[in-house]
C-alpha cells in the first residue's frame, strides 16, 4: 500500500545533494512510522513488513532542481538540457525499515542523463501532459516525447525514474538480515 508522507521537503536543506536526499527519505520514514502508529486495530495480514521511502534531485552544474514550482521553470530546465553540454545528474535517496526488526538502512545512488537539445515545441508539450511539473528536474525520462533528445544514460534507469532497484533491494536485504 501507498502512504504519502506530506512533509515539508523545502524546509529540508543541505549544501550537499547526496545527504539533502538521504535527510529527506528520512523525514519521510519517520512520517510514515508516525502514521502507521496512530492507525487502530491494523489486522496482522494489513500491517506493512517493510517502509520504502525515497527522494530524488538532479544535480546539473552547481545547480540542484528538484520539483518545478512554475511552468516557466519547467520550461526553462527542459530547453537547458543539451544546450549547454552539462548532464543531469539524478541523485536517489533511499530509506528501508524493517518494521519488525525496527532496523533502518538509507542509501544513494546516482544515475546521469545527457541530452541533446530539446526544441520549444517539445518542451510546451511534454508541460501541456503535466507530469513534468511532479519530478525532479522537470523531465519523465521514459515519456515518449523525449526519447529522441536522450543521447546516453550512466546507470540504471530507475534511478532516473527515481526508485534504483538495486539500492533498494539492497537496503531490503541489509535491514532484513540484521538482528534487532
Amino acid at each position: 500500500r501507498t502512504i504519502s508522507p506530506d512533509i515539508d521537503e523545502k524546509s529540508i536543506r543541505d549544501d550537499d545533494p547526496h545527504k539533502m536526499v538521504v535527510a529527506i527519505s528520512e523525514a519521510k520514514t519517520s512520517k510514515v512510522l508516525q502514521i502507521l502508529s496512530t492507525e487502530q486495530e491494523v489486522s496482522l495480514a494489513e500491517s506493512p513488513d517493510f517502509i520504502v521511502c525515497g527522494d530524488q534531485v538532479i544535480l546539473f552544474g552547481d545547480q540542484v532542481r528538484e520539483k518545478p514550482t512554475t511552468e516557466a521553470q519547467a520550461k526553462e530546465h527542459l530547453q537547458s538540457y543539451g544546450r549547454e553540454s552539462v548532464p543531469a545528474v539524478c541523485v536517489c535517496g533511499i530509506t528501508v525499515t524493517n518494521l519488525r526488526t525496527k532496523q533502518s538502512k538509507s542509501g544513494v545512488e546516482t544515475a546521469t542523463v545527457h541530452w541533446k537539445s530539446i526544441p520549444d515545441d517539445v518542451a510546451v508539450a511534454l508541460i501541456a501532459k503535466g507530469d513534468v511539473m511532479y519530478c525532479a528536474g522537470s523531465f519523465v525520462v521514459e515519456d515518449e516525447l523525449l526519447q529522441p533528445y536522450i543521447d546516453k544514460i550512466e546507470g540504471d534507469i530507475e534511478c532516473v525514474q527515481g526508485l534504483p532497484l538495486t539500492l533498494t533491494k539492497n537496503l531490503l536485504t541489509a535491514v532484513n538480515t540484521e538482528s534487532s
